[in-house]
């Protein structure tokens, strides 16, 4: 494009100045100077800012490298003092439960109520101290049994409870970190009203195409409690954003009928092991 531009200056204007014309072998010389000129300095400059930006880049990597090892480090610290809380607040669980049936044994034939109190307990504590040891998951069974437990306990201790706990038997083996249950059972406890025959808590859970669903219902107590308000759920959507991430949902609020309604909703991949869909719901504690 030079060379064409300065053909036609020569040819029609004096712009480049009068004399004889270079001929075109010293003016394509001169072109292709001037040109690796500007292109060994473009390379140059771009491989110079080429390596200012990896040796950053390096330098940006070294350091979130050195800050998660002092986060892990600070991780490790906490766990292993953790752990060792954990260690010396247990109780042989041998001993506890060695304790609970000799208490039993002792009751059972003076009041076999309260007896059978101790056996809830017990099977309940038991499930607490072994939920440690099932990698993180337990089947949905397992806990559905002892939210059993905990409904009768109530039964004994409070009087008659309207609670009406359904769910599919496909769900009965699915694995799910554990204590979701009994923590919205325990809250539906703790802050619903429960004696009222003609408006029945009700906890459902089945799968809903490739959701697992877990819904409670209940009427909120008349007076409110203010132990621990919210703590409960507040840890359950805690831990299911740790767990399955953008897989999980849980939703709360209250309808046009005054009732409390939680919902829990957990995609089927995320789940420990997927089962087909069935949505007929089994009855299995009416109260």
């Amino acid at each position: 494009m030079v060379f064409g531009l300065d053909n036609l200056l020569y040819a029609y204007t004096d712009i480049l100045g009068h004399g004889a014309i270079p001929t075109t072998t010293v003016r394509v010389f001169k072109l292709l100077y001037r040109c690796s000129y500007f292109m060994l300095f473009s390379t140059g400059y771009f491989f110079l800012k080429r390596f200012l930006n990896e040796r950053a880049e390096k330098e940006r990597i070294e350091k979130q490298r050195f800050q998660m090892l002092i986060e892990k480090e600070r991780t490790d610290k906490e766990l292993l003092v953790s752990k060792n809380a954990f260690l010396k607040a247990q109780i042989n669980p041998h001993l506890l439960f060695n304790t609970f049936e000799f208490i039993h044994q002792k009751i059972r034939q003076h009041s076999p109520e309260d007896a059978q109190v101790m056996v809830y307990l017990s099977d309940m504590m038991r499930f607490a101290a072994t939920t440690e040891h099932n990698e993180g998951y337990i089947k949905l069974n397992e806990e559905i049994t002892q939210c059993q437990n905990l409904i009768k306990l109530h039964q004994l201790t409070q009087g008659q409870v309207f609670i009406e706990m359904a769910f599919s038997p496909d769900v009965m083996d699915i694995k799910l970190i554990p204590l979701v249950l009994l923590t919205i059972l325990e809250n539906m406890f703790k802050h619903g009203n429960l004696f009222d025959r003609d408006n029945k808590a009700t906890i459902d859970i089945y799968m809903d195409g490739d959701l697992l669903k877990i819904e409670s219902r209940n009427l909120p107590a008349l007076v409110k409690s203010k132990v621990g308000f919210g703590s409960g759920l507040d840890n359950i959507r805690t831990r299911l954003d740790y767990t399955y991430a953008h897989h999980a949902e849980m939703k709360a609020d209250v309808d046009e009928d005054g009732f409390y309604i939680l919902t829990i909703s957990i995609e089927e991949k995320a789940l420990e092991k997927a089962f087909p869909s069935h949505m007929e719901k089994v009855i299995y504690q009416s109260i």
